[in-house]
């Protein structure tokens, strides 16, 4: 019997409601997949909103803390001018080292500062590791010189150098800071009491050259004489680079003199970042120690130091690459590498 004309409408119809239910059944998977994964991403990026809203409200929290403690302190000593409050600021680092040599170490370490307007004399209280009023932050050093070397032991983080390094306490006496330039501090350190002076004075010469001078002199009832002599003079290249050329001299006297010269000449520029500036810094650094009046080149070589803002501006990363020698210890020319992390309330 033949087969009737309505029958194949009927088989061809019902073969395109098949494909046309598969399809949407496909579709909704995919649409549900992609609402799933939405929803996930929405989940995950409201998680890390709210790390960073911790993060932030955690630094914020610990800096309005050290404000108002730099308030109260101020208080003990008068009236407070609410146009002169009392300010206080906090670095904390992570320093790391590392060449041939020595190997790799460890070091944190922290300075602060709280000023306190209220004291006629404008005394501020200072804290932690006072050598890194000396250091510049622009490399140009010994990369070997900021080792925390390692102890007999030669462990990589030495917990007791690393407490006596940050214990320093004193009270810097500012009164003459405006008009002749001259800080003051008295302080200890460990077991060691000492005073320290510090002097600078800037003055602008021809051909748009910023010079400065500074003199810091320190006596400790352990570590005894101290002094570092800075002669710097920059010139700007544009309003993003500038040369500078640093001049160190370094005195000594405990069991026995030593006079040490540095001296480098490098290029610095300033480069727009997300959350602020970064400074690019390269160059050459010589050094070398002095004896009978007879200045020695003992170290020379180039590096490079790179130091920028990253997720806050309130984080920084450093790096420094230099590639120096080093005569009075027997040390070839060898790559040295120096990182800091550093947090600032």
């Amino acid at each position: 019997m033949a087969q009737t004309p309505d029958a194949l409408p009927s088989e061809d119809g019902s073969a395109v409601d098949v494909v046309e239910a598969a399809t949407q059944s496909i579709d909704a998977d995919l649409e549900s997949k992609t609402a799933n994964e939405e929803a996930m991403a929405e989940q995950a990026a409201d998680e890390n909103v709210k790390q960073l809203e911790w993060v932030d409200a955690n630094h914020q929290e610990f800096r309005g803390w050290l404000q108002k403690t730099a308030h109260r302190m101020d208080g003990w000593f008068g009236d407070t001018n609410p146009n002169e409050p009392a300010r206080a600021s906090l670095r904390v680092m992570m320093d790391t080292t590392w060449n041939e040599y020595d190997g790799t170490t460890v070091k944190p370490r922290v300075r602060g500062k709280i000023k306190l307007p209220t004291l006629e004399n404008r005394l501020s209280i200072v804290f932690g590791d006072d050598s890194l009023d000396d250091i510049p932050s622009d490399g140009g050093v010994m990369s070997d010189d900021r080792v925390a070397t390692p102890n007999a032991e030669d462990r990589r983080f030495d917990r007791r150098q690393a407490r006596e390094d940050n214990s320093s306490l004193a009270l810097r006496w500012s009164k003459f800071r405006r008009a002749a330039g001259i800080d003051v501090d008295l302080g200890v350190r460990s077991d060691d009491v000492f005073v320290r002076a510090k002097y600078d004075k800037s003055w602008q010469l021809s051909h748009d050259i910023h010079a400065r001078f500074e003199q810091m002199y320190r006596y400790g009832s352990s570590s005894e004489h101290t002094a570092l002599t800075t002669l710097e003079f920059v010139q700007p290249q544009s309003q993003s680079r500038q040369i500078v050329s640093r001049s160190h001299l370094y005195y000594a006297h405990k069991d026995q003199e030593d006079l040490d010269w540095s001296s480098s000449l490098f290029q610095q520029h300033a480069l727009p970042v997300k959350h602020g500036t970064a400074e690019l810094s390269y160059g050459i650094y010589t050094g070398g120690d002095i004896v009978d009046k007879n200045p020695n080149l003992n170290t020379y070589g180039p590096y490079v130091s790179y130091r920028q803002p990253v997720w806050r501006d309130w984080l920084f990363l450093q790096g420094d690459v230099s590639y120096y020698n080093n005569k009075t210890e027997d040390r070839d020319h060898h790559v040295a590498l120096f990182s800091r992390v550093e947090v600032v309330f």
